[in-house]
């Protein structure tokens, strides 16, 4: 008998559940910010999915066509969101994937959201969660699809919060709910190490890689809720944030950030492209 499916009570075709994203949340995805029809920091957005591939044992997708679909939908857009979604493909009874079953891809461009922290300026409110990040250094770094950690994380937050400080089970700072963590204490710039949990931001790597030459050395080092507390400064980053200060986390104001110019240029460059890509209209 062929297969048959609901979707909300009313008949849809089966293929629609098809794929091991929807099953398992086996696959990827990148979120991008778009800007002047050209998808910023492309070049690391590509090398990140491509470590997710290498690290899920999927088939990265062809570079030259994931770039024509790139430029379909970024062309004409002056400033947007692409959101890339990468699924391991048709499933099977059971977990074992089909190795012959390629892998789906679904890219959508978006218009900037008016009404969301990304569309300000205005440094954020943060708190710190209950719920703890688990270990697991296969999936560190890369963005994956299973994100039911974030997802409850994101339902603590009282109304008018903007993000979340996720930790450890050691109780070790890690991200924000959906960022990275840039940190000032005293002299030094310090951002939490990713080697068990984590998702590696492109804007944290344009940090490492790039803020030596301007003067901004990140180093990467542990420190708990407590030292975060009493940081100098403490700042946001990821792609569609670029780099944002934060005023207040749990029942401490941070003193009101002064905008350094080094940092100011860094968090300009997240939104320029930067890669082989062209997109033309």
């Amino acid at each position: 008998m062929p297969a048959r499916a609901l979707l909300n009570g009313e008949p849809a075709p089966a293929s629609a559940f098809d794929d091991r994203a929807c099953h398992f949340g086996d696959g990827l995805f990148e979120t991008i910010a778009i800007r002047k029809g050209q998808p910023a920091l492309w070049d690391w957005h590509w090398e990140r999915l491509q470590l997710g591939c290498q690290r899920l044992g999927l088939g990265p997708p062809s570079a030259t066509l994931l770039e024509q679909e790139v430029q379909y939908l970024c062309n004409g857009l002056e400033r947007g969101i692409l959101k890339i979604v990468l699924g391991a493909g048709k499933a099977n009874a059971g977990y074992v994937r089909d190795p012959q079953a390629p892998p789906t891809r679904w890219l959508r461009a978006s218009a900037w959201p008016d009404a969301h922290p990304w569309a300000t300026t205005i440094p954020l409110t943060v708190v710190s969660c209950r719920l703890r990040l688990a270990s697991q250094p296969r999936l560190a770094g890369i963005k994956h699809l299973n994100r039911l950690e974030q997802v409850l994380a994101r339902a603590e937050l009282p109304e008018g919060v903007d993000e979340g400080i996720l930790c450890d089970r050691e109780g070790r700072v890690i991200e924000a709910i959906s960022a990275n963590l840039l940190v000032r204490m005293g002299e030094r710039w310090i951002t939490p190490p990713l080697t068990e949990c984590g998702v590696a931001g492109t804007v944290r790597r344009q940090l490492l890689e790039r803020g030596p030459a301007l003067g901004i050395r990140v180093a990467e080092d542990a420190f708990d809720l407590d030292e975060l507390r009493s940081a100098d400064a403490i700042y946001l980053t990821n792609a569609l944030l670029g780099i944002r200060p934060v005023a207040r986390i749990d029942d401490r104001e941070l003193p009101a950030p002064v905008r350094d110019e080094k940092l100011e240029i860094l968090h300009r460059s997240c939104f320029t492209f930067s890669g082989e890509l062209s997109c033309k209209e």
